[in-house]
């Protein structure tokens, strides 16, 4: 596992020392912030495709929302697979 170092502001030592498992707090916000870009990636991904096939496409409205659906399952499941989620 990789190494993290940080310079913690004065004003914060205390408070930090009143937190045991600050180590497991900062690994699992990172952890989110990854899953967060992750996330935001795939939105961006998920819009251009859609927007691709859209313009050509004879879908429904009712399956662009299923098919947007699948594909975000998708997703959660690749970030479960990862440990990001």
């Amino acid at each position: 596992m990789g190494e993290l170092k940080l310079k913690i502001p004065e004003e914060f030592e205390e408070k930090i020392k009143e937190f045991p498992e600050m180590e497991e707090m900062i690994v699992e916000f990172i952890r989110v912030k990854i899953f967060e870009h992750e996330l935001k990636k795939s939105r961006e991904l998920q819009r251009f495709i859609f927007e691709s096939l859209s313009e050509k496409s004879k879908l429904t409205m009712e399956d662009a929302i299923e098919l947007g659906n699948k594909v975000t399952e998708g997703m959660r499941e690749e970030l479960r697979e990862r440990g990001l989620l």
